[in-house]
């Protein structure tokens, strides 16, 4: 039998990073980073510029200053707690301030009165700190998203290299990268669609942010774990059916059928959702008439056998699923060998239905 040497101990990370705040982000990253955040400012301004009786100039300088001390202060802060990974803590801190300090130094660069702004016109703190919230959130998640990816899949090129002794390190590193696989299309869409929707409908903007919120703590909680409730994941689903509801309309509904009783069964998290993302993207979206998700669970034995079906177009030339299908596919796998299925087939009278069956991890029971 081939043998290898002994497995050398993992580096140490410092306690405190604040010039190399992570190893994985270089300085053209870095920069590169900051100057999308910049581009996106600009195009901001112009936007409000045309909805707003206010100088293209300041509300540039406006934008700017807001989004690049909300970046610098969210860097600061994963510096002092050694890790780039993203943390609902860090936004709540790095938002507000950074809108606080953005705001005083484009008020001193624009010399703008604030008082007497404020007082002049009330709406204008409301919708800069809505702005600041939408867009401050969907950046800082999108940052630390990509650099959860790129940490993850330099563990695994890293673990590739050492030697077979590396092999479950490995596996666990590709279910944290597939966990970190976030398609941020969704998230600047309903950005997007919750700033268009602040003046117009005002009821329909607050219901989408609130799902979106959920969305975005469930999700971020969920990264940090290995495995998650029933109950978790279904209020993922929810909250990604609302927001995808009320951009939607009529041309979605869905139900979800789970006992009350399965809600504190583990299972690895974002098996559920990626799913009906795909039937959303991939089945409902291309036809005119929309249609319906049906989410059900039941248990089977030890066996928790889940199954997501749509009235989508389906496996047609048309909708080709996207890559959720095969992540999750790959994930199970990766956890469960041939202990847990993954089936696909038509659903009638048309549309696509998955079904998931894996294995259970009952919670403890507490001591007599």
């Amino acid at each position: 039998m081939k043998t290898y040497p002994p497995t050398p101990p993992l580096a140490a990370k410092p306690a405190f990073r604040l010039m190399r705040i992570n190893p994985l982000l270089p300085l053209g990253e870095f920069f590169r980073q900051l100057g999308l955040l910049w581009l996106t400012m600009v195009v901001l301004a112009v936007g409000l510029t045309q909805i707003k009786d206010y100088p293209f100039s300041k509300n540039l300088a406006y934008s700017l200053c807001i989004s690049t001390s909300i970046f610098l202060l969210s860097r600061l802060l994963g510096g002092l707690r050694g890790s780039t990974r993203m943390n609902w803590k860090i936004a709540v801190i790095a938002i507000p301030a950074g809108t606080a300090v953005g705001v005083f130094l484009a008020a001193l660069a624009t010399g703008t009165d604030l008082p007497r702004l404020f007082a002049e016109h009330p709406n204008q703190l409301v919708l800069t700190l809505v702005i600041s919230l939408i867009f401050g959130t969907g950046f800082t998640y999108y940052f630390y998203s990509r650099e959860a990816m790129a940490e993850a899949a330099a563990a695994l090129r890293e673990d590739a290299l050492a030697h077979a002794a590396y092999e479950k390190q490995l596996a666990e590193a590709n279910l944290r990268l597939l966990q970190a696989q976030i398609e941020p299309h969704f998230l600047f869409n309903t950005l997007s669609n919750i700033l268009s929707l602040i003046r117009s409908e005002p009821q329909k903007a607050e219901r989408m942010l609130e799902d979106l919120t959920d969305y975005l703590r469930v999700s971020l909680q969920r990264t940090r774990t290995d495995q998650v409730t029933l109950g978790d994941e279904l209020m993922l689903l929810r909250a990604y059916l609302g927001i995808q509801q009320v951009r939607m309309g009529a041309r979605l509904s869905y139900s979800i059928d789970v006992p009350a009783e399965l809600n504190k069964l583990r299972l690895p998290p974002l098996i559920i959702q990626p799913l009906a993302e795909n039937a959303v993207r991939h089945g409902l979206e291309p036809r005119a008439q929309g249609g319906w998700i049906t989410v059900k669970a039941r248990l089977s034995g030890e066996k928790l056998d889940i199954e997501i079906a749509d009235t989508g177009a389906g496996m047609s030339e048309v909708a080709v699923p996207g890559i959720g299908l095969s992540n999750v596919r790959a994930r199970l796998q990766a956890l469960y060998a041939d202990r847990a299925q993954f089936l696909m087939q038509p659903n009638q009278p048309h549309g696509l239905k998955i079904r998931l069956v894996i294995p259970i991890d009952r919670p403890a029971q507490p001591a007599v």
